[in-house]
């Protein structure tokens, strides 16, 4: 069967499962990256999307590339920091959608610098969006998610960082660390309302958080360019992995295997674990 069958076949599929009507997904920070991927590859079964962003001109990019991928899709601008602008983008929804099938909280900023030069503005600058965004997306959202008498999923996008607690990103790690606590706690409280929960650990990967990040200084963000090039893993990879665990109710997402490895190094001997990890930054770094 070729893939253009195969994909027609499976919107053809997911269409009969939910009585003709298409699934519904909100998308945030689905101007670029992964979140542009996540939205072609749900486009792909036929999804309808809310392509969200305050990039309006990189959200248009990603309706074009939904609508020719076979889904449906609006670009909804959207400041995730900001809780009125979720609440308006809920109202705009449920005039048009019975239910919503899908919440993903995926925008999301870099900062670097060791606590102490990392400055209280940047802190605040990615607490507001890394994690506030996604509080207030499942705030706004968790109930409606409920309702939803298919079931329904969410998908939070974490960081291998937030597992790796790497040298000179302790704003960026405490963001993602918190989403993954926020999001097994979901996954507690939801599962009894047919409410799945899906968190992403992955590994560097090509994204525009290198060009729109804040960086303490030139080889923090050289070294974190490097990493982006260097890597085999894309985003397209993160975006099917995704959809496949929320096919399977799975929790965690963490890829690529190395990066499973440091998980299961961290949980054997932290000890070790943070001692390489502070060695080989220093290293790159050149000494501090």
């Amino acid at each position: 069967m070729s893939r253009h069958r195969a994909e027609m076949t499976s919107r053809a599929t997911a269409a009969s499962q939910n009585g003709g009507l298409r699934r519904t997904a909100i998308v945030t920070g689905a101007a670029s990256g992964l979140g542009r991927a996540l939205c072609e590859r749900l486009a792909r079964d036929g999804y309808s999307i809310a392509i969200c962003d305050i990039d309006l001109t990189g959200a248009a990019e990603t309706l074009v590339r939904v609508e020719a991928a076979g889904g449906t899709g609006r670009v909804e601008p959207l400041d995730v920091a900001d809780p009125a602008a979720w609440v308006a983008l809920r109202e705009r929804l449920e005039h048009e959608w019975p239910h919503l099938d899908l919440l993903v909280n995926n925008a999301g900023v870099a900062v670097s610098g060791d606590v102490g030069r990392c400055s209280l503005e940047d802190w605040r600058w990615i607490v507001d969006a890394n994690l506030w965004g996604v509080i207030h997306g499942c705030h706004v959202c968790v109930d409606w998610l409920k309702r939803n008498p298919r079931g329904s999923h969410v998908i939070n996008t974490a960081s291998l960082a937030a597992i790796g607690s790497f040298p000179g990103m302790a704003a960026y790690n405490v963001t993602k660390a918190a989403v993954v606590s926020f999001s097994e706690t979901l996954h507690s409280e939801l599962g009894r309302h047919g409410v799945g929960v899906t968190v992403l650990c992955p590994s560097f990967f090509p994204t525009a958080l290198i060009d729109n990040g804040r960086f303490a200084s030139p080889a923090e963000r050289r070294i974190a360019r490097g990493e982006f090039t260097r890597t085999k893993l894309t985003a397209e990879a993160v975006a099917d992995a995704a959809v496949r665990a929320m096919a399977r109710k799975q929790l965690y997402v963490i890829l690529p295997a190395k990066a499973r490895v440091i998980w299961w190094i961290k949980r054997l001997s932290p000890r070790l674990f943070f001692r390489v990890i502070a060695l080989e930054v220093n290293r790159r770094l050149g000494g501090r």
